[in-house]
């Protein structure tokens, strides 16, 4: 990117009106709630179907919705439809992925009727020409959520593919709906916002909620010890460059945009400048989990180093 730019070149979506593009730098810059869109997994086998349309309607005791707005509302009926999607997975390859797990969801405070609403708005314009789906609301957390389950072989004999990229797309359609709901909400890339820790997975969620201990997790905090231990260690991060360019770079367009807004004649237009000047003031600082837990590996020791130096001079008296 160059320098120069604004931020309206790096935000995905087409802006059709100046006024629109404002509003929505002010959503941003007030942090207006944010979407999420999640793949959270995916079914490889009828057993894997039938368990997962277990998980997401609690054995039963919740709704679950497909394309055609028909309700699930028992164990019975859902084994049928999970036995009626898994035909497809008897006999095919025991890495095929038949089915794709979505989360959908909105901050605390968002009416989940709404969310599920507007997740079934969204699920109809982009699936429902050629592919079956369950839905099912879930309430059970601070964010309301919605399970969004498709079936990947298609009407057409095509299998779902998920892009890349394809789920930013999908989180604009989704804010879109919220929109016309006249629910706040916005879909801007994390980077955007200054946030470069992405978000952790369903697996080491559910993990560390068990009391367990992800490998990943302990990789990370041996390399943090181990650098902590060997200051002098070189730690190869080819991708750590392009980070640090990205977010400066991203930091630089807001400013850009920011400058603009203050050269206006209009009061509205330099309030909003305003509200970019402070929100880059809150950005978080551009450290990646990594080096974060470095950090704190290195504080750790330092502390200890201290402590034992104390000691030592305590025991020389």
């Amino acid at each position: 990117m160059m320098r120069g730019d604004s931020i309206s070149n790096l935000l995905q979506g087409n802006v059709e009106h100046k006024s629109n593009h404002i509003k929505r730098l002010w959503r941003i810059a007030n942090r207006a709630p944010e979407v999420m869109i999640k793949v959270s997994g995916f079914s490889r086998s009828a057993g894997h179907i039938a368990a997962h349309f277990e998980y997401i309607s609690r054995n039963g005791k919740l709704d679950v919705e497909d394309e055609q707005g028909m309700l699930y509302n028992d164990k019975e009926t859902l084994s049928l439809l999970a036995g009626d999607w898994g035909l497809d997975a008897t006999h095919s390859n025991s890495r095929s992925r038949h089915a794709t797990h979505l989360v959908l969801s909105m901050p605390h405070g968002t009416e989940p009727k709404a969310v599920k609403q507007a997740v079934r708005a969204f699920a109809h314009k982009t699936f429902s020409h050629n592919y079956q789906y369950v839905m099912a609301l879930h309430t059970d957390t601070d964010s309301p959520h919605v399970h969004l389950t498709i079936k990947n072989l298609g009407f057409d004999g095509r299998k779902l593919h998920i892009k890349k990229g394809q789920p930013q797309i999908w989180r604009e359609q989704f804010a879109a709906e919220l929109e016309h709901l006249g629910i706040q909400a916005e879909a801007t890339p994390r980077y955007i916002r200054g946030v470069i820790q992405k978000s952790i997975s369903q697996a080491i969620m559910h993990m560390r909620n068990k009391g367990q201990t992800p490998i990943a997790d302990k990789l990370k905090v041996r390399q943090a010890v181990e650098l902590a231990l060997n200051p002098n260690k070189k730690v190869d991060q080819p991708w750590q460059p392009k980070i640090d360019q990205r977010q400066n770079d991203t930091r630089d367009a807001w400013k850009v945009e920011a400058s603009n807004l203050f050269n206006s004649d209009e009061p509205q237009q330099r309030a909003v400048a305003q509200d970019i000047i402070n929100f880059l003031k809150t950005m978080p600082e551009v450290k990646t989990h990594q080096q974060n837990l470095n950090k704190q590996a290195e504080k750790f020791l330092q502390q200890n180093r201290q402590h034992d130096q104390h000691d030592d001079s305590l025991g020389s008296h």
